[in-house]
């Protein structure tokens, strides 16, 4: 009775006139028992000209009638209440006609009810489906939107798909298919297959949720043309792998499906000139590609075709899995092409060290990134071939007749030194003197071993960071190139003595070695107001107390940092050299930003000297024999300091005056690639020596920036019809200029939309950061597949969206719009025959 009550007062909600008919008079009780003020009650008994002068008659328009007949409706022509129960509503009893009234459904959905019966059974279920109808709802979206309410979704068939595919794995698929538990219950298991064939075209005698995912990921295989599915399979597997709920689950049944459907084997017989494109199904794909990659760039490809694979994989869902792989390609590449280019003759020491600042150095940054990302892939044996390849080239052609012909100038001279450029021991009054002239503060930051290439690549980066300008030069390093002298260089003063033995240095009689001795340099140097400082320390000082201090207090603060070189002098990390420049550049941006936090604005930084490195192994059997001395007192595997050092045509002598030291002992130098023998030590990573790359000392000035002047690529589109009228859209879309210095990447989302914001195709994101100057290689063609939800929107203008993330936020918003019209034939709805 209750229920019956509850379910009269719903219906007067949004009924004036509510009539029961009741011929076995089983509900009078119940009919007799309700109670609503609002309501008047009337039974019809032989009285129907009363009971409808009392309806029309009454003086309140709104009135509300419920009216009991206890007998069985008349037909049409014999019911004098008609009018009446046409302008109402006729209330019925039973379990399917309560379940009904109670969702608010018309008696033409009874079959529903009926169909249905146990979803009605609960009332959570019934007030759920109650308030998704809509009173345009036929029998398909309101079975759909029960669904719904008992998977726990949206309603949507792509959104029920993904919740029982997010566990479909953790099941026994065969005994307990998750479609089959959640819907059976209430008898809406076949209307839900039913669905998914009209989407997707999936029609089996006896589908499961294992069965649709076989076919699924058969009909997006382009190895398997088999599976004719429709064309929103690929809209949802977009789907899929870009949403942060479910991406793992697609991962998991990817790697399920990989493995069931042999993909591997199929790639075997893979015919060369036949291309994946884009197609991210299976990682085996993104594998796949690598290697044709690897094969393609050793046979000599060009590198168009090369960067082309690139850029065509940059959106793969597999991508951040083998993103060092693919930059590894990318800067074996960009190796090939330095190389190519690079002439190298030095017609004297100036004229190679410009070179070398001016294009050179690239070289070096390209061997150095991929040599990085090859370790960090770990994938040896794909990699193999290139990583042979790039040790090979970088070596034979670069770094051996480079050092060679640097020699040769080398051995030309009789004093350190190069004309026109700056020394290092000039640091100092060079750099730091004049900001104490203006009466500004400086913070000069010494990164151990931070060579000329690694400086320049963090310029890059703190240029992209829109907060700093940052200025790259050079000075000409110390001889011995190696840490206490180059630190010492750095220091103001004017006499530099070297102890023969221990290799310390002493600067205008007092001790450079130690955090202690430099800081009380600085500070006589300085008035008073200069320090010295390690970077762990300052990192840990209280910004707003302890660091302000030290700006407040101190005219000139040196920080001194070690991270590369403390890596590459140890044999048993030498191998991570360039692991550890990547974690400098971390740090060094920490410390950056702590100055600026602490109101410093002016910065200097630099290196104590470079470093020679190959990743390969360096025969000890390949070192350069010492020549004969009269005594040897100190030892490096780049220099050695002695006296009485005999003449040898593969090292370079200069005696401590000719190195503007003082003293009265000689150093000598292997020339080219040379490394002394020494116990102990390592090969691969070595300075101290007269290299470019170790004596080419980067001063990068670095100001927090007042003003943001830099910006991101633009994006144009090409190309884009005026109307869409298959079931897939075809644009190109244009980079407007290459990504350099302040100008930044840009990635966005690009999709078709309704004008109230509905999805109508896949969304795919794609990332613009191309290099290349020259227009036609920043070009990319894209493919939008359109939805099912699109032909609710054909002869109506939609957009082509491109839109993009909030820097640091998940949020998204519109970055530019095309509009044009969706006009599909109606020859496009018919199925080919």
């Amino acid at each position: 009775m209750k229920r019956i009550h509850d379910s009269l007062q719903r219906m007067f909600q949004r009924q004036r006139l509510v009539f029961w008919y009741d011929p076995t008079g089983e509900w009078k009780e119940t009919f007799e028992a309700y109670q609503d003020e609002t309501v008047a009650k009337l039974t019809v008994a032989g009285n129907e000209f009363g009971t409808k002068v009392r309806v029309v008659r009454d003086p309140n328009p709104e009135a509300k009638f419920l009216i009991y007949v206890p007998t069985v409706r008349p037909a049409d022509a014999d019911n004098w209440l008609l009018d009446l129960l046409l302008q109402g509503y006729e209330y019925k009893a039973d379990k399917a006609s309560l379940a009904l009234q109670d969702v608010g459904l018309p008696h033409d959905f009874l079959h529903l009810a009926e169909d249905h019966a146990p979803y009605f059974a609960s009332g959570k279920r019934v007030e759920a489906l109650r308030e998704l109808i809509d009173k345009d709802d036929q029998s398909r979206e309101i079975r759909l939107k029960m669904m719904a309410v008992l998977a726990g979704t949206a309603v949507d068939v792509d959104a029920l798909l993904l919740q029982f595919l997010d566990g479909g794995l953790e099941v026994e698929l065969i005994e307990n298919d998750p479609v089959t538990e959640c819907l059976s219950s209430a008898a809406l298991v076949e209307p839900f297959w039913k669905e998914v064939e009209r989407l997707f075209g999936y029609d089996s005698k006896t589908p499961s949720l294992r069965d649709f995912a076989v076919s699924l990921f058969r009909g997006a295989n382009p190895l398997d043309p088999q599976i004719p599915l429709h064309p929103h399979a690929k809209v949802f597997l977009q789907r899929w792998k870009d949403s942060q709920t479910h991406c793992d689950s697609f991962r998991l049944w990817s790697h399920q499906m990989q493995k069931e459907l042999q993909i591997g084997t199929a790639l075997e017989v893979f015919e060369e000139r036949n291309s994946l494109g884009d197609c991210d199904t299976f990682e085996i794909f993104e594998k796949f590609t690598l290697h044709r990659l690897c094969e393609s760039f050793t046979k000599g490809a060009a590198t168009p075709d090369l960067r082309a694979v690139i850029q065509q994989r940059r959106a793969s869902f597999w991508r951040p899995h083998h993103e060092h792989g693919y930059a590894a390609v990318e800067q074996a590449v960009e190796l090939r092409e330095l190389l190519a280019g690079a002439e190298l003759t030095i017609d004297s020491v100036a004229n190679g060290f410009s070179r070398y600042i001016a294009n050179w150095w690239k070289i070096d940054m390209a061997y150095r990134r991929c040599t990085l990302n090859l370790r960090r892939y770990g994938q040896v044996q794909v990699m193999e071939q290139i990583s042979r390849w790039v040790e090979k080239s970088y070596v034979n052609n670069f770094l051996l007749p480079l050092t060679d012909r640097w020699s040769d100038r080398v051995r030309e001279m009789e004093q350190w030194g190069c004309p026109g450029v700056p020394a290092q021991k000039v640091f100092f009054s060079h750099y730091v003197r004049p900001f104490l002239t203006k009466g500004q503060k400086v913070f000069v930051i010494i990164s151990d071993a931070l060579r000329f290439e690694a400086a320049a690549e963090f310029a890059q980066r703190l240029l992209s960071a829109n907060r700093w300008t940052a200025e790259v030069d050079a000075v000409f390093g110390s001889l011995p190139s190696y840490t206490q002298l180059g630190m010492a260089s750095l220091l103001p003063g004017q006499q530099r003595d070297v102890d023969a033995t221990a290799g310390t240095v002493i600067v205008d009689g007092r001790s450079s070695s130690g955090t202690e001795n430099r800081s009380e340099i600085l500070n006589l140097a300085c008035g008073g107001k200069g320090t010295a400082i390690q970077a762990e320390d300052f990192l840990d000082l209280n910004t707003k107390t302890e660091g302000r201090a030290l700006m407040r207090d101190h005219e000139v603060i040196y920080i001194f940092h070690n991270v590369i070189d403390k890596t590459g002098d140890a044999p048993g990390t030498e191998a991570k050299t360039f692991d550890a420049v990547e974690k400098a550049f971390d740090e060094l941006d920490q410390i950056i930003k702590k100055v600026a936090n602490i109101n410093g604005s002016n910065m200097l930084l630099t290196a104590d000297h470079g470093f020679l490195f190959q990743q390969d192994d360096v025969d000890e059997a390949d070192a350069t024999p010492l020549p004969s001395a009269a005594d040897w007192t100190f030892r490096n595997r780049r220099f050695a300091i002695g006296r009485g050092i005999s003449a040898d045509p593969k090292v370079k002598v200069f005696d401590s005056a000719a190195l503007g030291l003082s003293g009265d002992w000689s150093a000598a130098f292997p020339l080219s690639l040379g490394r002394f023998p020494l116990q102990g030590s390592g090969m691969r990573y070595v300075h101290g020596g007269i290299s470019l790359q170790e004596v080419v000392v980067p001063v990068v000035k670095i100001h927090k920036a007042r003003v943001d002047d830099t910006g991101s690529v633009e994006i144009e589109l090409l190309r884009v019809p005026a109307k869409i009228t298959t079931g897939q859209l075809s644009i190109a879309l244009f980079q407007d200029r290459p990504v350099i210095a302040k100008v930044k990447a840009r990635t966005i989302r690009v999709g078709v939309f309704a004008k109230d914001g509905t999805s109508l195709s896949e969304i795919k994101t794609l990332t613009f950061d191309s290099k290349e100057t020259e227009a036609r290689q920043r070009e990319t063609t894209l493919l939008l597949v359109l939805s099912p939800a699109a032909d609710a929107f054909n002869n109506r203008e939609v957009d082509l969206r491109l839109e993009e993330t909030v820097p640091g936020t998940t949020q998204i918003v519109t970055y530019k719009t095309h509009s044009l019209r969706l006009q599909k034939p109606f020859t496009s709805d018919f199925d080919e025959l």
